[in-house]
């Protein structure tokens, strides 16, 4: 049995009847669906509205196999009206919570306070703060410059392209011109740690690319997923080991960046939280699958992050 613990409809094209023939595909029995619902997106270009109507489609449609989450922004004012709406048309946690917000603010823990008194489980993403370059024109070779300054070749592009611009001046205040601030999204790991602890009702799943970046305690700022060999285990290891009810999930080009930049590393970090992991793809079908398998890891720990592990989590919720 297999458990996708994170994927979306309406992202990467799929529908419901599409999410159903991938789950067929790759033999997978469940899938946890999740939203996306951003009420004032810091920078639009990098938001994917996932409507929580496209989970409920696909859940009535196929009730046996899709396990239905939605995330409504925090700082919607009605957010408890119509979570408590959907969960009594049968939706069973939270996510993917994936906001500007940080975890201390006021709009984040009247939100937590609501899904601590439900006991709901919370799959949320972290990703660190930055400039953006956004280009007014939409030319070919903007386009390209944009994708060079905003993550191409991992970000390795734009420390160049900075550096380039810092040494001759050229292009500086149209580079600068075209800056705009993203907050990130829930980046702070030490107010994460207080959340956790603050309300146990709540079963945490973490996901997105400063949370994977950080099974080390190494962090390479400038890249956007990290590279090479880990000499430390990092914070997301320390808090898995310290918190009961803080899970991760493996998904996403970022959880499995983590898992194939040093293999020795990764089957210790598999072997010690298997009971902590869960097993996810985020729509990027990087076969997860195999590189799980290919760990040679004791059956039974495949079994906790294959489904074993999201099975416990619905049953305590």
């Amino acid at each position: 049995m297999i458990i996708d613990s994170h994927f979306h409809t309406g992202f990467h094209g799929y529908t419901p009847d599409s999410v159903i023939a991938y789950m067929d595909k790759y033999n997978i029995h469940k899938c946890w669906l999740l939203t996306w619902e951003e009420a004032d997106p810091a920078i639009r270009k990098l938001y994917n509205h996932l409507k929580a109507e496209d989970v409920l489609e696909a859940r009535e449609k196929y009730p046996d196999r899709i396990v239905p989450f939605y995330a409504p922004d925090p700082s919607r004012k009605d957010f408890r009206e119509i979570m408590d709406d959907y969960l009594s048309k049968g939706f069973k946690g939270v996510g993917e919570l994936k906001v500007k917000y940080r975890w201390d603010s006021y709009e984040t823990d009247q939100y937590l306070q609501y899904v601590n008194q439900k006991r709901l489980p919370l799959v949320f993403h972290m990703e660190v703060d930055r400039y953006h370059f956004i280009s007014p024109e939409n030319t070919l070779i903007k386009k390209i410059i944009s994708k060079s300054l905003n993550g191409g070749f991992n970000g390795i592009s734009r420390k160049y392209i900075e550096n380039f611009i810092a040494r001759t001046g050229l292009f500086k205040k149209q580079f600068q011109n075209n800056l705009v601030y993203f907050p990130g999204y829930l980046l702070d790991f030490q107010s994460l740690e207080e959340k956790v602890a603050q309300y146990k009702g709540i079963t945490y799943i973490a996901h997105g690319p400063h949370v994977w970046n950080n099974i080390s305690s190494d962090v390479d700022s400038q890249l956007t997923l990290n590279k090479g060999k880990v000499n430390q285990e990092g914070i997301i290891g320390q808090l898995l080991s310290k918190y009961p009810n803080l899970y991760a999930d493996i998904s996403g080009r970022s959880g499995y960046n983590a898992l194939t930049r040093d293999k020795a590393f990764s089957k210790i970090f598999l072997e010690k939280y298997a009971h902590k992991l869960l097993y996810g793809t985020d729509n990027s079908l990087l076969n997860q699958q195999e590189l799980i398998k290919s760990f040679k890891l004791p059956a039974y720990k495949e079994k906790q992050m294959f489904f074993e592990n999201a099975c416990k989590i619905m049953d305590n919720h």
